[in-house]
């Protein structure tokens, strides 16, 4: 009877999920998944150092709309590689950080660089939890892939208990998720949300729209040109946590507190734009968001609000 590895089935799906590369560097943990990659046309770029994983897999989900895959180790391994998914949280970045983790059946004997991995890094990313069975490997993978890129993108983490990695069952009782199973589903805008951003656009002197990090990859940028040719008003991409300091964006910090009216696509009302205060913005300076995210529409001062409302500006890829 043929039989597959827990790490044959994470090494498959990541490959039937799309990726072509991965940001690693090697431990005890995850040997099998090394083993198992060697099956699959997945490219390994190894580092150095487990940050410098997470940082390259962070570059790579902001220039592909991608999501980039790190794998670590256990243990320190994992302490040193969640550092970095503070920087692709600020930035947006659809990130999978990986990492091996002490065998499920020797946890609380003292196990091989036992730690709670999963609590120390779910306040750096939008989830974070450790597989539980080998069954439930491949649905842990689509999930992760889908929450990393659906509504406000950023990263997420799974941690891969070695014994799971290492046991064999039945291949005829696997079956391997595929793009299908993390597509994720854009927030429809609600019916009036668009005619009325128009009309507050027609009614401003003034407007300019600013868009948040997850517009500026490629697709992004080409829906941001053809909004501004559309619309004949300014569009501009905010990345940088220089925010309105930028240099790259020139002249926007005197335009900015010009503004009668500031639309925000996916564009968090925070510390880059001087949290909408003056003398960055106009006193008198109203606001429209649109954005996927609930807790920052609340963001915006009541008594500025011109429109607001829920969804997604991304291009769906």
């Amino acid at each position: 009877m043929q039989t597959l590895r827990g790490a044959d089935i994470v090494a498959r799906t990541l490959e039937a999920l799309g990726v072509t590369r991965i940001f690693t560097l090697s431990g005890n943990h995850i040997m099998p998944v090394f083993d198992a990659l060697l099956e699959t046309g997945i490219s390994l770029v190894h580092t150095r150092q487990e940050a410098a994983c997470v940082h390259m897999a962070d570059a790579w989900g902001r220039l592909t709309g991608e999501v980039g895959v790190a794998l670590v180790t256990g243990g320190q391994g994992h302490t040193n590689g969640a550092a970095a998914l503070t920087t692709a949280l600020a930035a947006e970045s659809p990130v999978l950080l990986l990492s091996g983790h002490a065998g499920l059946s020797e946890l609380g004997r003292g196990a091989f660089q036992e730690l709670a991995q999963a609590d120390i890094a779910r306040p750096m990313t939008k989830a974070a939890w450790t597989a539980g069975s080998v069954a439930s490997l491949g649905p842990d993978l689509a999930r992760a892939f889908r929450i990393a890129r659906e509504g406000r993108p950023g990263p997420v983490h799974l941690s891969l208990p070695v014994d799971l990695l290492e046991a064999a069952v039945p291949a005829a009782s696997v079956r391997i998720p595929d793009r299908a199973a993390a597509a994720i589903r854009a927030a429809e805008p609600a019916p009036d949300l668009v005619s009325d951003l128009l009309a507050a656009l027609a009614g401003a002197e003034r407007p300019l729209i600013a868009c948040g990090p997850a517009l500026c990859d490629a697709s992004g940028r080409a829906a941001m040109a053809t909004l501004e040719e559309t619309l004949g008003l300014p569009v501009v991409g905010m990345e940088s946590p220089r925010g309105i300091n930028d240099p790259a964006l020139g002249a926007f910090a005197e335009i900015l507190a010009r503004t009668d009216l500031l639309v925000l696509l996916g564009k968090p009302l925070d510390f880059t734009l001087r949290f909408g205060a003056a003398p960055a913005l106009a006193p008198d300076c109203r606001f429209a968001l649109v954005d996927p995210d609930p807790a920052l529409l609340a963001r915006a001062p009541a008594d500025r609000l011109a429109v607001s409302g829920l969804a997604d500006p991304r291009p769906v890829l």
